[in-house]
């Protein structure tokens, strides 16, 4: 992971956000995914928590996948919470895969679990506190002190939750965010309910950045083995989770997310026949 003064070059203030409109957002089967890399996304988080460019407003990022997509199209609360969010990332290799079959090419993957590595030395850096809340018992404590052995300077404080948390519960946890004075807090509660929690209490707890990150804690512990660089970069991460729990995943992955690739086939054939419909139409006004 890069030091934080050699994250980002200095993106150009607006080309990713807060900026819409200009082609930085597109839409992949009804699920939003931002233009963005993983050195221009920590950029914009060190821009939204200090420096002379710092972003006018707090910076909710959601790192989304096949399986945001699937459950985005299956959840009408879900997909307009991820449409509302600030910045979202490409979790996942087949979405990049995805978007350069339909001619929309995003710039990079932003894995969940590189982004917490990366906040961690952004707060080693900085000195910024960072809320770590989510996870099962003790598994934040210990991403937080791995994460430490790698950056002994960086502020990571896991914050024992309650699973799921209720309002009480959340209330809580948002004094104690507040009473930590973080910067960034990162939820680690699945799809779709740490989106949900960070939509309804990122504002109160006054941090400037908040994102979900799935099972990166579990993994970012050594709870959870990381699948290899060769898999990830093959799309076959989604193939070493579901080795790994099988009876949690396989619902999901060959069930729930599968008719993705139907849906993203269909997609592409209805653009290709619209292409051809127009370039047809084109050459017969031409022709007469």
């Amino acid at each position: 992971m890069k030091h934080v003064a050699e994250i980002g070059s200095g993106i150009e203030c607006g080309s990713a956000f807060p900026a819409r409109g200009d082609g930085s957002r597109i839409d992949l089967l009804g699920c939003p995914f931002d233009r963005v890399s993983l050195t221009e996304t920590l950029d914009l988080i060190v821009r939204a928590i200090e420096g002379p460019q710092r972003l006018p407003r707090r910076l909710l990022i959601a790192t989304a996948n096949v399986d945001f997509v699937m459950r985005a199209r299956r959840d009408s609360s879900f997909r307009e919470d991820l449409w509302q969010a600030d910045l979202v990332t490409a979790d996942g290799v087949p979405i990049l895969w995805a978007a350069r079959l339909l001619g929309t090419p995003l710039r990079g993957r932003v894995n969940g679990t590189d982004l917490v590595w990366g906040c961690a030395a952004i707060s080693a850096a900085t000195g910024c506190q960072v809320a770590l809340i989510g996870a099962a018992p003790g598994v934040a404590a210990r991403a937080a002190k791995r994460m430490i052995e790698v950056y002994p300077t960086a502020c990571l404080t896991a914050i024992p939750t309650p699973f799921p948390p209720g309002k009480a519960e959340s209330e809580s946890l948002v004094e104690a965010i507040r009473a930590l004075d973080a910067a960034i807090v990162i939820v680690a509660l699945g799809a779709p309910a740490q989106e949900r929690w960070l939509s309804e209490y990122l504002a109160a707890s006054g941090a400037s950045v908040g994102f979900g990150c799935g099972s990166s804690l579990d993994i970012i512990s050594g709870d959870k083995p990381r699948a290899s660089e060769w898999a990830r970069r093959h799309g076959l991460e989604w193939l070493h989770r579901l080795l790994l729990e099988p009876r949690r995943l396989a619902k999901r992955y060959l069930i729930e997310d599968s008719p993705f690739f139907l849906l993203l086939l269909v997609e592409l054939l209805r653009r290709l026949l619209g292409r051809a419909g127009r370039a047809g139409r084109a050459g017969s006004g031409r022709s007469a």
